[in-house]
């Protein structure tokens, strides 16, 4: 019997040390992992891969435009990529960098817009929300060098470039969309889709502050988001344009301008809203990142929540100001220069 007991305990000893030995060999990243439930809405065709840092990519899996995949988590530190489910894939969990997409999260989307009563309860508010995507192009073409609009590396000499502006709850996507249209733009086929009709000036305006524009991402921006906007295209491009416009001439500008090759906070991003809009506009923008090659964050893209009336041409510190506030995003990022690292 003494025997026996000597042999269990020597077992349960050994079991102890080889589970601690297992913990010591995991990975930090896994360690530092940040649990998420939600739903994560690909924007772009990422490589979406095993681990932050591994080159490999078994099965060559990228993510779809437009499609949802279940969320997993984050990283930690530094805070760059999402954990994912692709259905199909081996392994499914997959990380994909901030900039390929979206969040979406049901509490934020019930709250957008409301306001709490004394009595506890929320009340719609009657107002138009949106979020103006703004990017930083030499980042976002460090992720898709491939693509027409970054085979000069991607300007910084003009600012901010105009992804989009998204009419707000998130979802709010495809209003009145033929089937057949909205299978070509999730194909991320955004050339063949149907124009948009606006007019030849309103193009000529884009085409300076989109540099999309060359791969039909005005198009995708339409037929997705601009189809919700309470106007035509001619309208909806116009005020995307006189508010990516009103960013680029303030001081916000100036700190990337500033600041090329150099890692920003988000806390100096939102500082330098506060100075340009007023107080409180800092609580409505967040830092959106993407990983360089190195694995390193970039800031990629400025999303900034605005409420009110686009058609009375109210100024973009007003908008913003009523904006919903929310989180900060991306903590921190490099302000990648023009050209490939």
């Amino acid at each position: 019997m003494k025997g026996a007991r000597d042999m269990s305990r020597a077992t349960a000893l050994a079991s102890i040390a080889l589970a601690i030995t297992l913990l010591a060999l995991a990975p930090v990243a896994a360690r530092a992992q940040v649990p998420m439930v939600g739903v994560f809405v690909a924007e772009a065709s990422c490589f979406a891969t095993p681990a932050i840092r591994l080159e490999d990519n078994p099965g060559r899996i990228v993510t779809e435009p437009g499609r949802s995949y279940d969320l997993v988590g984050r990283n930690a530190s530094p805070g760059s990529h999402y954990l994912i489910l692709v259905p199909g894939a081996e392994p499914e969990r997959r990380w994909v960098a901030f900039g390929c997409g979206r969040i979406e999260d049901d509490s934020q989307s019930a709250d957008v817009g409301s306001r709490p009563t004394p009595g506890g309860s929320q009340v719609r508010e009657a107002r138009d929300s949106y979020v103006l995507a703004a990017s930083w192009q030499p980042a976002f073409c460090e992720t898709r060098p491939s693509v027409r609009e970054c085979r000069d590396g991607g300007a910084a000499g003009k600012g901010f470039s105009l992804h989009g502006l998204w009419p707000q709850p998130r979802g709010r996507e495809y209003c009145g969309v033929p089937e057949a249209v909205r299978r070509i733009d999730e194909r991320g086929d955004w050339r063949d889709l149907p124009d948009h009709g606006a007019s030849p000036a309103t193009r000529r305006a884009l085409a300076e502050v989109m540099p999309g524009v060359q791969s039909g991402l005005d198009r995708h921006e339409w037929w997705v988001h601009g189809t919700c906007f309470r106007g035509d295209a001619e309208a909806y491009f116009a005020q995307s344009i006189r508010l990516l416009s009103e960013l680029n001439r303030s001081s916000v500008r100036r700190l990337f301008d500033a600041s090329i090759g150099e890692v920003v906070t988000a806390d100096a991003v939102r500082a330098s809203f506060e100075a340009a809009f007023g107080r409180g506009a800092g609580r409505r923008v967040a830092v959106e990142c993407a990983a360089d090659a190195q694995g390193e964050p970039m800031i990629r893209e400025l999303r900034i929540a605005l409420a009110g009336d686009l058609a009375a041409n109210t100024s973009l510190a007003e908008l913003v100001r009523a904006g919903e506030p929310g989180g900060r995003g991306c903590p921190r990022g490099r302000v990648d220069a023009p050209g490939f690292d």
